[in-house]
């Protein structure tokens, strides 16, 4: 078994940290952390390469998550107006290739199927349906079969209170 977590808080040490560093404690098998505000991963540019070739053009970190050697999908982000940071985004964006090939030149790109886990935080009590919507669109082009009753982790408020001290984590990461 092996993990691929997807972090996309610039902070190594802050709530969604924690949050992944529990996690971690329930997962078997190898476990890789990409932090994504280290990586290079450029957006996509609109090229255009993907409507006549098979693939990106753009190689760089992408290549690791391309790779699809893993079982289990974590993405892990803050939710910054309403939705992930720009480097979960910009991974999104890189993912559009799929798209692509399959209506340009009908090549279907199959990922393994795999598990997908969610992990937001945030520092208001707002809903972060945008956030949701995007992790879902990740989890969909990598085949990563997605829960939200029981595969979804969030700390919301933690302007008030971090999630090392929300009550909820635990259980939540109890049922995973």
């Amino acid at each position: 078994m092996k993990t691929l977590i997807l972090n996309s808080s610039p902070h190594k040490n802050g709530d969604t940290a924690y949050i992944v560093n529990e996690i971690k404690k329930k997962l078997i098998g190898d476990i890789e952390e990409i932090f994504l505000y280290d990586a290079k991963i450029s957006p996509c540019v609109d090229c255009r390469y993907c409507w006549k070739n098979k693939g990106c053009a753009i190689k760089d970190d992408m290549e690791k998550i391309y790779k699809d050697d893993y079982d289990t999908l974590v993405v892990a982000s803050p939710v910054y107006m309403y939705n992930v940071t720009p480097p979960m985004f910009s991974l999104l964006t890189r993912l559009n290739y799929i798209w692509s090939n399959k209506y340009f030149l009908d090549i279907t790109h199959v990922f393994k199927k795999k598990r997908g886990i969610l992990v937001l935080t945030g520092g208001g009590s707002g809903e972060p349906k945008h956030a949701l919507d995007t992790a879902n669109l990740i989890f969909k082009f990598l085949n990563a079969d997605f829960d939200s009753k029981k595969d979804y982790i969030y700390s919301l408020n933690t302007n008030n209170v971090s999630a090392k001290d929300d009550t909820q984590i635990k259980k939540m990461i109890e049922n995973l």
